[in-house]
């Protein structure tokens, strides 16, 4: 379930509005626009939603995405071929810390709320990896939660650890050290944005989107509540626990280019 992003004009009850306004927001910072074919990697691309949304902003552009869930590649393959612009789209199976493309062969890298998942604080490998796979002067952009500069304090270290824990994440990123990786693996231009307030209205939306996946998939439908779904059910009541300003957990949008 991703965040989507509130600017002035948006209708914050339109969850989808907002979900499509981040998608613009990702596009914009990887400056595509000027690009006449772009190659561009969705790192964790999920079902390919933002690919979607990325085809029909640029119809020219090389879109790749990839995933280490089969379930998602299958039901992203299905999903394109009802899309005008689905055959720009290769939706592939692969580890993002270590693809098979060769390097230099894209113009521009992101990941929306997929560097995670990536391994340690700094995401050291996720960045390696991605600077090999873009070319000189290509863009990077990260949309996704971070540890801020300040530090859990009493119950929130129980509360983040299973937060973290509902969502599979075995480190969260932590802002700082991220950044600091991004400068010794010599990215330039390096835009740190804390969006928090931004993301909040959709943020909102969750416990509603939740509420009725409950009623109509599973107490009115024939789907069972697996574990996995009671943690997509309590996520979202432990995040304001630990996320800006009560914690120092916030959502961050970086981008930068590779020298």
């Amino acid at each position: 379930m991703h965040f989507g992003f509130f600017r002035w004009g948006t209708n914050p009850f339109r969850r989808e509005a907002m979900l499509e306004q981040m998608n613009r927001e990702v596009f914009d910072r990887l400056h595509l626009a000027d690009l006449p074919r772009p190659r561009v990697l969705d790192m964790g691309c999920g079902l390919g939603a933002t690919l979607r949304s990325f085809a029909r902003r640029h119809p020219q552009a090389e879109l790749h995405g990839i995933t280490l869930v089969p379930w998602q590649r299958e039901q992203g393959l299905i999903l394109n071929q009802s899309c005008p612009e689905g055959d720009r789209i290769a939706l592939t199976l692969g580890d993002y810390e270590h693809t098979s493309e060769p390097a230099e062969s894209f113009d521009a890298v992101y990941a929306l709320e997929s560097s995670c998942y990536a391994h340690g604080a700094n995401k050291s490998a996720f960045l390696k990896e991605a600077r090999r796979l873009l070319r000189p002067g290509g863009r990077i952009v990260v949309a996704d939660g971070f540890l801020g500069a300040g530090k859990l304090r009493g119950p929130q270290k129980p509360v983040c650890k299973r937060l973290l824990d509902c969502w599979v994440i075995d480190t969260l990123g932590e802002i700082e050290p991220f950044h600091r990786e991004l400068e010794r693996l010599g990215f330039t231009e390096i835009v740190v944005e804390q969006v928090q307030f931004r993301v909040a209205p959709s943020v909102v939306h969750v416990p509603w989107v939740t509420l009725k996946f409950l009623l109509t998939a599973v107490v009115f439908g024939r789907r069972k509540m697996t574990r996995a779904r009671w943690n997509n059910v309590l996520a979202p009541v432990l995040l304001p626990f630990v996320g800006y300003p009560i914690g120092p957990m916030a959502y961050y949008i970086l981008s930068a280019t590779r020298s």
